[in-house]
């Protein structure tokens, strides 16, 4: 049984999250700003290099390596799923009620329901139970959690950041859906753990070796993928600018760290989840915006400024709500945990 937190070590506990996991990602983004001002990088080839490079790399990898077991995955992403619903219906009832302008509620969507399930949560669930040795598991389980949200980034998200382009006709923003590359490979992955299983486990590892060099390669695309996306959101954000208008960025940090996990915590006793499960889940349910947010905003140029600030702003102050929602998944203090 994983062991009890004491309120005494939530310092310690935000300690370790701030210094091993956010401030890696801030000081790539810093590295991004800095080089942005100094040489004004093209934001354009930036957003191409991750949509047409390192994306479609790291969506193959996930879909190809994770262990789809639906007796595992199947309430992970019932629940990424379910949550990701329910994020919607609030954010735009608060937006109606805020009176957020009508073409920023897509961004505004956008930043809510996708929070950063691979290269946040995956690292923070090896945090939260290497020391009772279920980091493997938790780990697991969450890839479930980021496959789910990345099948569902890459195209309803796409629909729904395309949508907020008021000066585009729907059929210029379906052509530019056809075109995207990470639904292809998202398709391309999908495609291979079906010849996977068709083929056997013998005449697999056949092909493996056959495609090792491709495998490689692959590798080390997906392994750029978070420095080259941390990196242009840094740029992105030296690019902001005064603007006449606010953009509703408390509102959006405020729905994705604070009501996220609240109402993951609802879902998980709707569906009757417990265990580890339900620890691994509530801590996802926490992480901040996702990056590919940002990087979809800019390509769509739906509001990208307000993305990257939401993006930016989430991950700054998640130590602070990360570390208290993973104290009360291990704590005990409520029993769908035990």
């Amino acid at each position: 049984m994983i062991a009890t937190l004491s309120l005494y070590a939530l310092p310690g506990q935000l300690g370790n999250i701030f210094y091993f996991i956010v401030l890696p990602m801030l000081l790539i983004a810093g590295v991004g700003f800095v080089l942005q001002r100094r040489l004004h990088l093209n934001m354009q080839t930036l957003t191409w290099l991750n949509f047409y490079f390192v994306i479609p790399a790291m969506i193959y990898y996930a879909v190809v390596t994770s262990p789809v077991s639906a007796g595992e995955a199947i309430w992970a992403v019932v629940l990424a799923l379910g949550l990701i619903v329910v994020m919607a219906i609030v954010t735009m009832i608060v937006a109606v009620v805020r009176g957020v302008p009508k073409d920023q509620r897509s961004a505004l969507m956008m930043t809510t329901i996708f929070f950063n399930a691979g290269n946040y949560g995956l690292p923070l669930q090896d945090l939260a139970f290497r020391s009772a040795g279920n980091s493997a598991l938790g780990m697991s389980f969450q890839s479930f959690v980021m496959i789910t949200q990345n099948v569902v980034t890459f195209t309803l998200g796409i629909l729904l950041v395309a949508s907020g382009r008021k000066d585009r006709h729907w059929k210029d923003n379906l052509k530019h859906i056809v075109k995207f590359p990470p639904i292809y490979a998202l398709a391309a992955g999908l495609l291979t753990v079906q010849i996977r299983n068709w083929i056997g486990p013998e005449n697999s590892d056949a092909a493996a070796y056959w495609c090792s060099p491709a495998w490689v390669a692959l590798l080390y695309i997906k392994d750029a993928f978070v420095a080259i996306a941390i990196l242009t959101l840094g740029a992105q954000l030296a690019t902001v600018k005064p603007v006449p208008h606010s953009y509703p960025v408390k509102l959006s940090v405020f729905l994705r760290l604070l009501v996220g996990p609240a109402i993951g915590l609802g879902l998980i006793y709707a569906l009757g989840i417990n265990g580890l499960l339900a620890q691994v889940l509530i801590i996802s349910t926490s992480t901040p915006t996702a990056v590919n947010t940002m990087l979809l905003c800019l390509e769509f140029n739906n509001h990208p400024e307000f993305a990257a600030r939401a993006v930016f702003y989430s991950t700054l102050l998640s130590p602070i709500t990360i570390t208290l929602v993973v104290f009360l998944a291990q704590c005990g203090v409520l029993s769908v945990f035990d």
